[in-house]
């Protein structure tokens, strides 16, 4: 009996090192779904890039926040609005901002008529009541100096007395003081301010006009407008929400999806095969077989970490990237952030322009 048992013990263990054999050969099931990125990477063939892409808008999307921290107090826009560059899309709460400029307004036209006094002078009615009080001292003047004249030659022929004489002469000096006084004052009033003040008055007219520029700028801040011209993708901000720039999140999202680019992500094994001007094609899962046709429009000129993942689990994750644009002919139903598999002819170099 004991040898049987153990030719049978002998057979059992061969039989069960080749089913641990075989099973070990079997490939292991995917953790992870497949999807048909992940085929396309496994097809790579001899002539043809094939690299993971996302649709994205022709100039970007971009994610757009205020210059300044302040709760939102209105949106002008919704998803999907056409704006143009320029226009407003969303503005913070801006009360204490207008009465600011408001009051650098006030300032600065005070500041002006000031400076605009002392470069006209005085009234057109002070200058006239001084000229007239010159020309009465004139005629007084002219008065008491031909009196004085005619009782010198009185005096010289014996008919009045000296006393008689210096009287007139006195008077005569007086009506002279009278007028060089008159005289003083009409200067005085056609040029009543020194260059001192007049420089002073338009230094502070331009310190009031920067005030008003700079209380305009700090209103303009607390508006959002959008940078370019296109469609708005995503409105993230709600009226009566704080937006800080400590911790900034996005208020408005625009891209022009007048036309639409693929960003794809060549392996870094393929990115000598790359050139501008390649003829592509993308596919996505949304529309079956259906292809978008393109060229390559721009590649990047560095080697960035892989951002996009095909759901592949034996993918590496490690790999660096060339991220190479694609420029779609017509991209008919495909819209910003599509997952899409890119296609590049990489078997000719297109010739150089």
């Amino acid at each position: 009996m004991q040898p049987r048992f153990i030719a049978l013990a002998a057979i059992m263990g061969v039989a069960s090192v080749f089913v641990l054999s075989r099973s070990a050969q079997a490939p292991l099931p995917d953790l992870m779904p497949r999807t048909s990125a992940a085929a396309t990477m496994e097809e790579r063939t001899k002539g043809w890039v094939v690299a993971s892409g996302i649709v994205e808008p022709v100039t970007k999307e971009l994610v757009l926040g205020f210059e300044t921290s302040g709760v939102i107090d209105t949106v002008f826009v919704a998803e999907g609005d056409r704006v143009e560059k320029g226009q407003p899309l969303a503005r913070l709460r801006n009360g204490m901002e207008k009465a600011q400029l408001e009051e650098a307004q006030a300032n600065a036209q005070a500041a002006r008529m000031e400076f605009e006094k002392l470069t006209n002078g005085s009234r057109p009615e002070e200058k006239g009541e001084a000229l007239a009080q010159e020309r009465r001292a004139f005629k007084v003047y002219e008065q008491y100096r031909d009196e004085a004249t005619r009782r010198q030659r009185l005096w010289q022929q014996d008919a009045i007395s000296r006393e008689d004489l210096e009287r007139a002469q006195r008077d005569m000096d007086v009506a002279r003081q009278e007028y060089v006084a008159a005289t003083q004052q009409l200067k005085l009033v056609e040029d009543m301010y020194r260059r001192e003040d007049v420089a002073k008055a338009g230094y502070q007219l331009a310190a009031a006009d920067s005030a008003v520029g700079v209380a305009r700028a700090a209103l303009e801040r607390m508006e959002l407008r959008a940078p370019v011209s296109g469609t708005v993708l995503r409105v993230h901000g709600e009226p009566g929400e704080v937006f800080s720039l400590f911790a900034p999140s996005p208020v408005i999202s625009v891209g022009d999806i007048s036309a639409l680019n693929v960003r794809a992500e060549v392996d870094e094994r393929d990115i000598g095969r790359i050139r501008v001007g390649q003829v592509a094609f993308v596919r996505a899962d949304a529309y079956g077989s259906e292809k978008f046709n393109g060229k390559v429009g721009r590649v990047v000129l560095s080697l960035t970490p892989k951002r996009l993942r095909t759901g592949n689990p034996s993918e590496p994750v490690d790999r660096s990237v060339l991220e190479v644009l694609i420029a779609l002919d017509a991209p008919g139903p495909l819209v910003s952030g599509l997952r899409v598999d890119a296609f590049i002819d990489a078997s000719a170099v297109p010739p150089a322009k």
